[in-house]
C-alpha cells in the first residue's frame, strides 16, 4: 500500500478573539454560508422575478392568437339648420336630435405568421430567463466560496504579519541589547527598526484586509456570519476525475446555463425576426359584428331603429410600410448576428479559462508541496543563520533577509492553498456542475471544533508553532 507523503508546513488559518476563543456554537461553516446566499443573495431574487416576466410575456404572446373582443356604445346630440332646400320634403328651420349606437365585434386570427412567431420567441425568452436563473445561482455560489476562502486567506495574511511584527520586535529589542553591550553598531540597529516599521505597517493593512473581506463576505451572503469554520489540520486538496480540457468543454456545452441561455437567446431573435418578416406578410381574419343603431331623426328625414349583424372574412395583404413601424426585420437580422458572435467570444474565452484552470488544477498540487517544502527548509536556514550570528559568522542584515524570505514563502504556500481551491469551484462553476457536491468537497476541509475567525479576530496570540497544517 502506497502512503501518501504528508508534508507540514507551519501555517493555519485560525482565530483567536481579543477576549479569548469564540464560542464554536455559532461557527458557520462553507456549507451553511452557501446556503446562506442561495436563499438571501437578491441576484437570485432578481433573476426569478425576470422569469415571472418571462412567462407573464410568454401568455401574452399566446393572447395575441386568442379573439379579440370589443363593444362600443356611442350617443351623439345633433343639431340641424336648414336655411334653404331644393328638396320639397326637407324642412326649414332648427332641431335637436339624440342618436344612440351600440356596436359588439369579435375579430379572430385564422392566420397571422406574425403573430405565430411572437408566440415562439415569447417561449424561447422565457427558457432564456430560466437558464439565467441558474446562471446567477452558479455565480452566487461561486461567489460565496470566493468570498468565504478569501476571508480566511486574508486571516492567514493577518496572523502572519502579526507574527513577523511579533519577530521584528524580539529582533529590535535584542539588537538594542548587543548595541549596549558594544556589540551592534547604529547601522544594525537601524536596519531592525526599519523592518519594524515595515511589519508594523503590513498589520495595519492586513487588518484592513480582513475586515474589508468580511464586508465583502456579508455582500455577498445577505448577513455577516457570527464566525467562520477554519481549515482543519489535516487537509486532503480536491481532485479531478477527468483533466482533460475537451471533456470540461463538452460539459460545459451540455450543462452550462450560460452557454444554453445564450443559445435561447440565438433561437429567441431568430423568432422575432420571422416575427418581424411576418408584418409584410398577409393575414387572413374572421370578423363579426353585430350593431343596433336607435336614430332620433333629422331634418332629411325620420328617425329609425335597426338592428344588424355581418359576418366576414378579411385577406389582408401589406403593401408598403406595415403597421407604420418601417421594416423592423433589418434590425432584428443584425441582433442575431450580434447574438451569435457573443456566444462565439464566449466559448473562445470558455476554453481559455477551463485550459487555464485545469492546468492548475494539475500542477497545483505539485507546486503547493514545493512551496511547502521551500517553507520547511527557510525555517531551517532562519535558525541556522540566527545560530551563527549569535556566534558572530552572520550580520543582522541576513538574519533580517532570511526572516522575510521565511514569511514570504509561507504566503505563497498558503494562497496556493486556496487558489487550489477556488480553482476547483471555478471549474465547475463554468461548466455549471457547481452545487452540494462540490461545496461538500471543500467544506469537509474545514473544521467547525477548531478556534474560528470572528470580524474583530485578534491575531496577536500567534506563532509560528500553532496547529500545521498538512497536505496530502
Amino acid at each position: 500500500m502506497v502512503m501518501k507523503k504528508k508534508i507540514l508546513v507551519s501555517a493555519c488559518v485560525l482565530g483567536i478573539s481579543a477576549s479569548g476563543i469564540a464560542s464554536n456554537a455559532n461557527a458557520e461553516d462553507l456549507s451553511a454560508v452557501y446556503k446562506m446566499a442561495m436563499t438571501e443573495n437578491p441576484n437570485i431574487s432578481l433573476a426569478k422575478e425576470q422569469v415571472s416576466e418571462g412567462v407573464a410575456n410568454q401568455v401574452n404572446a399566446f393572447m395575441g392568437y386568442l379573439p379579440q373582443v370589443s363593444a362600443t356604445f356611442d350617443r351623439e346630440w345633433v343639431k340641424q339648420r336648414i336655411d334653404r332646400s331644393d328638396n320639397t320634403v326637407f324642412a326649414l328651420g332648427k332641431g335637436n336630435f339624440d342618436n344612440r349606437q351600440r356596436t359588439f365585434q369579435l375579430q379572430q386570427h385564422i392566420f397571422s405568421f406574425e403573430t405565430i412567431m411572437n408566440i415562439v420567441s415569447s417561449d424561447m425568452g422565457r427558457m432564456r430567463l430560466k437558464e439565467s436563473l441558474e446562471t446567477a445561482k452558479q455565480d452566487v455560489g461561486y461567489q460565496a466560496i470566493e468570498a468565504y476562502l478569501g476571508t480566511l486567506a486574508a486571516a492567514d495574511d493577518a496572523r502572519l504579519a502579526r507574527i513577523e511584527n511579533a519577530s521584528m520586535a524580539e529582533r529590535q529589542v535584542d539588537i538594542l541589547t548587543r548595541q549596549k553591550q558594544g556589540l551592534a553598531t547604529s547601522y544594525e540597529a537601524d536596519l531592525v527598526e526599519a523592518r519594524l516599521a515595515e511589519a508594523e505597517a503590513r498589520v495595519v493593512a492586513t487588518r484592513t484586509s480582513y475586515q474589508r473581506a468580511f464586508a465583502q463576505l456579508q455582500r455577498r451572503v445577505g448577513n455577516l456570519p457570527a464566525s467562520l469554520a477554519t481549515l482543519a489540520n489535516n487537509v486532503s486538496l480536491p481532485k479531478l476525475d477527468e483533466t482533460d480540457v475537451d471533456h470540461w468543454l463538452e460539459a460545459a456545452l451540455k450543462s452550462s446555463p450560460r452557454v444554453r441561455a445564450m443559445d435561447y437567446s440565438i433561437d429567441e431573435r431568430r423568432a422575432a425576426l420571422a416575427a418581424d418578416v411576418g408584418q409584410a406578410m398577409p393575414t387572413f381574419d374572421f370578423i363579426f359584428t353585430d350593431t343596433r343603431r336607435d336614430s332620433g331623426g333629422s331634418l332629411f328625414g325620420g328617425g329609425s331603429l335597426t338592428h344588424e349583424g355581418v359576418a366576414m372574412l378579411r385577406l389582408n395583404v401589406p403593401l408598403f410600410n406595415p403597421g407604420g413601424r418601417g421594416y423592423e426585420a433589418l434590425e432584428t437580422r443584425s441582433q442575431v448576428d450580434q447574438a451569435r458572435y457573443q456566444r462565439a467570444i464566449y466559448l473562445r474565452e470558455l476554453r481559455e479559462t477551463v485550459a487555464s484552470t485545469i492546468n492548475e488544477l494539475v500542477n497545483g498540487p505539485e507546486r503547493i508541496r514545493a512551496l511547502v517544502k521551500g517553507v520547511q527548509t527557510h525555517r531551517r536556514i532562519v535558525d541556522a543563520v540566527k545560530i551563527k550570528f549569535d556566534a558572530g559568522q552572520s550580520t543582522v542584515l541576513d538574519v533580517l533577509d532570511e526572516d522575510e524570505d521565511l514569511f514570504a514563502m509561507e504566503r505563497r504556500a498558503l494562497a496556493a492553498i486556496y487558489s487550489h481551491l477556488l480553482n476547483f469551484a471555478l471549474i465547475h462553476q463554468v461548466t455549471g456542475t457547481l452545487g452540494n457536491d462540490q461545496i461538500a468537497s471543500i467544506n469537509q476541509l474545514l473544521d467547525p471544533t477548531l478556534p474560528m475567525i470572528t470580524a474583530g479576530t485578534d491575531f496577536s496570540q500567534y506563532d509560528h508553532d500553532t496547529m500545521p497544517i498538512s497536505v496530502q
